[in-house]
Formats: structure tokens, C-alpha cells, sequence
């Protein structure tokens, strides 16, 4: 990363310009085959946008990220993370022993 990251785009050129998308295709290919894992490179979109999700992204947020302009097409990306229930059923647990909504955290507004 230190020696090829860019500012703006993490995929750079030599001469500091962002790659063609071929050339970050060709070497994700060629990384691939080099460590023998078998995930085409459109799987790192799923990933890119579950992994968002998992760490508190919104919809909106996540159909910017991949360019969406619907719903459907950004939750086609967001899969079930192994372990996350747990994680889950944890900080619902947290909510459920202040017994109150009022003390609810501030980024939960409950409207009636």
C-alpha cells in the first residue's frame, strides 16, 4: 500500500494516475492464481459492501458505494456474516436491560 496507494483511489500507476480497470483485473487474476484461492473479482464487491454493512453502513450508504440507483440492487450485495447474530442478539440484550427508551442510544430516534 505504501508504494502503490494513491490519495484518492487505492489502485495507482506508476506515473501516480489511477489504473486502467483492466490492468487491476489482470492483476487480481494473476494474484489469484499466485496464492491459489478460487474468488472472481466481482466477489470483492459482495464483500466490500457486506463488510460496510457489518460495520454500520446504511442503505444509502452502500447504494452510493457500489453506484445503485435502487434498493434491491444494493441488498442483492449484503450477506448473512457467520458469528454477526450473536453480535447482535448481544446488543439487543444491552437495549433490553436499560429498560427504557428513553435511554436508548442518540442514534436510534423511535417515532410514534
Amino acid at each position: 500500500m505504501k508504494e502503490w496507494a494513491g490519495r484518492e483511489r487505492f489502485f495507482v500507476g506508476q506515473d501516480g494516475r489511477p489504473m486502467n480497470g483492466n490492468a487491476v483485473y489482470q492483476t487480481f487474476v494473476r494474484a489469484r492464481v499466485k496464492v491459489g484461492i478460487g474468488v472472481s473479482f466481482h466477489d470483492l464487491r459482495h464483500t466490500g459492501q457486506t463488510l460496510a454493512a457489518s460495520a454500520g453502513a446504511t442503505l444509502a450508504d452502500l447504494k452510493k458505494r457500489l453506484g445503485h440507483s435502487s434498493a434491491a440492487a444494493s441488498l442483492r450485495y449484503l450477506h448473512a456474516v457467520e458469528g454477526r447474530d450473536k453480535e447482535v442478539a448481544a446488543e439487543l440484550s444491552k437495549l433490553a436491560t436499560r429498560g427504557d427508551a428513553a435511554k436508548l442510544p442518540k442514534s436510534i430516534v423511535v417515532k410514534h
